[in-house]
């Protein structure tokens, strides 16, 4: 019997590098974005941002990897990482990010940790930049 829950880890759908989506994308499973998206992105599993794929003004995800530019705000109930060529400009919102050498964030950010099935929230603001 198949389960009808959605493996999130899958990658469905990948918006194409010649492709401009402009509104909301909401969807169950994993995406990758070679292209560019001017609207919010909710995604229940992974966001891959290509490495010249352009977004902005949010995404919400379960883990967000950036190769590419991303402009906004973005939160994830996981991890965030910026590789060498990514670029975060905006606020981010996770468990924890992972700036590879000479990928850049410049911006807010806010580090949720969770102990045991109680959330709380413990604010890191700060201006960074990494190269």
């Amino acid at each position: 019997m198949m389960s009808k829950k959605k493996d999130e880890k899958v990658i469905e759908t990948i918006i194409g590098s010649e492709t401009v989506i402009e509104g909301k994308v909401t969807l169950p499973t994993s995406l990758r974005v070679d292209g560019k998206i001017i609207g919010e992105i909710e995604c229940q599993g992974d966001v891959y941002i290509g490495k010249d794929a352009y977004v902005e003004p949010s995404i919400k995800a379960k883990n967000i990897v950036i190769a590419g530019e991303v402009k906004g705000d973005i939160e994830t109930s996981e991890k965030i990482q910026i590789e060498s060529k990514g670029k975060l400009t905006g606020s981010a919102t996770s468990r924890g990010i992972i700036i590879e050498d000479g990928g850049l964030f410049n911006g807010n950010s806010v580090i949720v940790e969770n102990e045991k099935g109680s959330s709380k929230k413990k604010n890191k603001h700060a201006e960074s930049v990494a190269n």
